[in-house]
C-alpha cells in the first residue's frame, strides 16, 4: 500500500487541507496535504469531520501525510493578522478547536495512529500527542517550539508533557524527589527542543516507548495501518479519563528559582524569563496551595488563558513577525 495508489482513489471527505480515504480492512487514512501542513480552521474542521465518519463506519484511522513533513504547526500569519485586528474571539475559537480535536483523537471510540515523518512541530506535535499510538518514520523531528515565538503550547502539549513527566513516578514521594523530573521536562519545552530523529524524540518524551519507529518509508503507512488493526483486534476501548498530578505553587516557586539563576548568568533574557514563568504556571497547575491531581480540562483551560494573554504582548507580536520574516528569506 503506497500513498501514490491511495491518491488515485476517490476520497470519502476532502478539502484543501486533507483528504480521508478507505485503505481497506476497516481502516481509514486521513492524508494531510497542504503546504507544510500548517494548521488552520479548515484543517481542524476536516479532522473533526473525519472523526465523525470513522467512528461510525471504520475500525481505526491513520493520520499522516505523503509530503515531506507531518505538520509545522499553527498558521502564524493568520495568528498575527488576528492579533493585529484584536480579533480575540477568532484566536480563542481556534485554540479551543485545536484542543477539542486533540481531545477527540485521544478519546475516540476507534484507535487513531499518527504516522509521522519529517517535522511535527507545535500544533503538529500536539496532534501526535492526541493519537492513541504513533508509528514514527525514523526521520521524524518532533518538538514543542512555541516559546521561540513568545507563546506556549496551547493544544494540549503543555498538559501532555506535564502528565508524561511524572507518569509512573511515586507521586506520594516528597516534591523534592519529583523536581528533577519536572525540571528536565520543563526545560525541553522552554528550550523548544526539536528531536533530530525519532530515537531522540523518545529521549525528549515526545514519543513513548510503546510507540513504533518505522525505518522504511515505503512501508511506513502500512506499518501504521497494521498497528491500528492490531489495536482494534485486541479489543480496543476508549481510554479512561486521566488525572494529572501537579505541584501547584511549590512547583512554580521551584521553577522560578531555577529561572532566576538562568537569568542571573545571562542564559536567558528578561522576556524569556517572563515566558518561562507563564509556562511554569500552566505546567504546575496554577497557584494551587497543595500538590494534587487535576483533570486534563483544568490544564487545557490554563493553556487557553495564558496563550491568549501572550498573544496580546507586543514582544510576542515582534517575535512572531521576526520569525515570519526569516522564513521568507
Amino acid at each position: 500500500m503506497s500513498s501514490a495508489k491511495i491518491s488515485d482513489t476517490e476520497p470519502i471527505l476532502s478539502n484543501d487541507k486533507a483528504s480521508l480515504f478507505d485503505i481497506n480492512d476497516g481502516i481509514a487514512y486521513l492524508d494531510l496535504n497542504s503546504k507544510l501542513n500548517i494548521i488552520d480552521d479548515a484543517t481542524l474542521e476536516i479532522l473533526d469531520s473525519a472523526l465523525d465518519e470513522v467512528e461510525t463506519n471504520f475500525s481505526g484511522m491513520v493520520l499522516g501525510t505523503k509530503d515531506n513533513h507531518f505538520s509545522v504547526g499553527l498558521n502564524l500569519i493568520q495568528l498575527l493578522e488576528r492579533t493585529q485586528s484584536n480579533n480575540w474571539n477568532a484566536i480563542s475559537n481556534t485554540v479551543r478547536n485545536l484542543q477539542n480535536v486533540c481531545t477527540r483523537l485521544r478519546n475516540s471510540s476507534i484507535p487513531v495512529v499518527a504516522a509521522t515523518n519529517g517535522m511535527a512541530l507545535g500544533g503538529g506535535c500536539e496532534l501526535v500527542f492526541g493519537a492513541n499510538a504513533v508509528t514514527a518514520f525514523s526521520n521524524s523531528q518532533l518538538g514543542l517550539v512555541e516559546l521561540r515565538v513568545g507563546l506556549i503550547p496551547c493544544g494540549g502539549g503543555t498538559t501532555e508533557m506535564a502528565f508524561r513527566c511524572l507518569d509512573g513516578q511515586q507521586t506520594s514521594a516528597s516534591n523534592q524527589k519529583l523536581f528533577s523530573h519536572i525540571i528536565q521536562t520543563f526545560e525541553t519545552i522552554r528550550q523548544a527542543k526539536v528531536s533530530r530523529d525519532a530515537e531522540e524524540a523518545l529521549q525528549y518524551g515526545y514519543l513513548r516507548h510503546s510507540d513504533q519507529i518505522s525505518n522504511q518509508r515505503d512501508n511506513h503507512l502500512n506499518d501504521a495501518k497494521q498497528l491500528a488493526l492490531a489495536l482494534w483486534n485486541s479489543g480496543y476501548q476508549s481510554p479512561q479519563p486521566q488525572q494529572i498530578f501537579v505541584l501547584g505553587e511549590e512547583g512554580i516557586n521551584f521553577i522560578k528559582q531555577h529561572l532566576q539563576k538562568l537569568h542571573h548568568t545571562e542564559t536567558i533574557n528578561e522576556y524569556e524569563q517572563f515566558l518561562a514563568e507563564k509556562l511554569a504556571y500552566v505546567f504546575c497547575g496554577g497557584m494551587l496551595s497543595t500538590s494534587q491531581d487535576v483533570s486534563r480540562q483544568y490544564l487545557l483551560d490554563l493553556e487557553h488563558e495564558i496563550f491568549l494573554g501572550l498573544c496580546g504582548e507586543p514582544r510576542t507580536y515582534a517575535m512572531i513577525e521576526s520569525t515570519l520574516k526569516k522564513g521568507k528569506k
